[in-house]
């Protein structure tokens, strides 16, 4: 019988998702500047939970203070106060809440990082010249990465996670060791698919080790870099398969990078990528489907363009998928999904306009601010003028990272 959006769906780690909504990760930039949880995060968790949503993804958690995305995430290393972090996850009462784990590499601002890490020394992000070229990481560096990713995922379960997503898309360190554009190495950790994949695949068996069975574990994947001589839709239906053998218990689909936002739907040829997905909503339907044939006992969540009720029951309809993500649509109205379960038809986004890496910074601060006025207690403000946004995250950035930056990294040495 198809999927419905109000049936509850069980994963094979065990955990019961009430529906099939899921709130997928955004960065929340809540963080104090120590990297703590604060009570803004509780907030808006709270907030997002009541929203009616069957799972909840955080955003962004950092498993290295060296290496951020954003200068107020949280960063769940040794330094970590799991006291605090638990206070977000009661928060949430009973819903099913996964931590995003993720080591940002090149896409490392260079006043968070001078000389971020990658897989290999390539050229710099090319966006808005907010990043430095990256230097090489030493073998012994890939390693530890590794031993970050399962030591964070330790302290979630300690803080009452019910489980952990693995970001390896959207451009950041797992996803850079993926891609043959970033990925130049020509040791065990480069050439084939299969040699490129090996950091995901070994963070993936390091977690469970430390996590045990019944803590769920999730990977988000690019069904493509959309790049030329990036991470191409073959090489993602290959690292699908190895991902059904080491036995993760949800596949999030997405795709892009900082350079190419397919996120956004942004990317080059990405329209005629997703043609086919219902309504045209879908931008990483095609690449579903061919996951779901690829592993076919795999749980598949699908994220980045769904608006409409019609186009998430097509889908889960369809098979392909068994769980839609919504993010921006729920920065502006976290009662979505309660909304879209009583048989809502959904929401409509503002429109950004003006050159693409401008209008992808000010729509991506844009919705940040949202979800800073749900930490703060107050309703997202459809109103705010997106400028404000842009303006607030490179003033705001910049201050914060060369204040704080020296700090965090003694911390980190110590």
């Amino acid at each position: 019988m198809p999927a419905v959006l109000d049936e509850p769906l069980t994963l094979p780690s065990g955990l019961v998702l009430p529906n099939r909504i899921a709130k997928s990760a955004m960065t929340e930039n809540l963080a104090d500047a120590d990297g703590q949880p604060t009570v803004r995060h509780e907030r808006v968790y709270r907030r997002w939970a009541e929203g009616g949503a069957g799972l909840l993804v955080s955003g962004n958690l950092m498993v290295d203070r060296r290496y951020l995305e954003r200068t107020r995430n949280i960063i769940a290393d040794r330094h970590l106060d799991v006291a605090a972090l638990r206070r977000v996850t009661t928060a949430t009462a009973d819903t099913p809440f996964l931590a995003q784990l993720s080591h940002p590499g090149r896409q490392t601002t260079r006043w968070n990082a001078w000389r971020p890490v990658a897989p290999s020394a390539v050229p710099p992000v090319r966006v808005l010249w907010s990043f430095g070229p990256p230097r090489e990481m030493t073998p012994a560096e890939v390693r530890a990465v590794i031993g970050a990713f399962a030591d964070t995922a330790r302290r979630c379960a300690e803080a009452g996670f019910d489980g952990v997503q693995l970001h390896a898309a959207h451009g950041y360190l797992l996803a850079q060791f993926l891609s043959p554009a970033t990925n130049r190495r020509t040791d065990t950790w480069g050439g084939d698919v299969e040699a490129r994949a090996r950091v995901l695949l070994e963070s993936t068996r390091a977690v469970r080790e430390a996590t045990g069975d019944g803590f769920t574990l999730a990977v988000k994947l690019n069904a493509s870099d959309f790049r030329h001589g990036g991470f191409t839709a073959e090489d993602a239906e290959q690292v699908v398969v190895l991902l059904a053998e080491a036995g993760i218990d949800l596949l999030e689909v997405s795709g892009g990078t900082y350079e190419s936002p397919a996120l956004f739907g942004l990317a080059d040829g990405q329209a005629t990528a997703t043609s086919a997905a219902p309504h045209k909503e879908a931008y990483f339907a095609d690449f579903a489907r061919r996951a779901r044939s690829a592993a076919p006992d795999v749980p598949i969540m699908l994220t980045g363009g769904l608006r409409t009720r019609a186009a998430m029951e097509a889908l889960l309809a369809g098979d392909a998928v068994d769980v839609v993500g919504l993010a921006r649509p729920l920065a502006l109205d976290p009662d979505l999904p309660t909304a879209l379960l009583k048989g809502g038809d959904g929401i409509t986004l503002p429109t950004y306009r003006g050159p693409k890496l401008l209008s992808l910074v000010g729509e991506s601060e844009w919705y940040e601010a949202q979800i800073a006025r749900m930490g703060d207690g107050e309703d997202p403000d459809p109103d705010l003028h997106p400028v404000r946004g842009a303006l607030s995250f490179i003033t705001g950035e910049v201050r914060r990272g060369l204040l704080e930056g020296p700090a965090r990294r003694r911390l980190a040495r110590a």
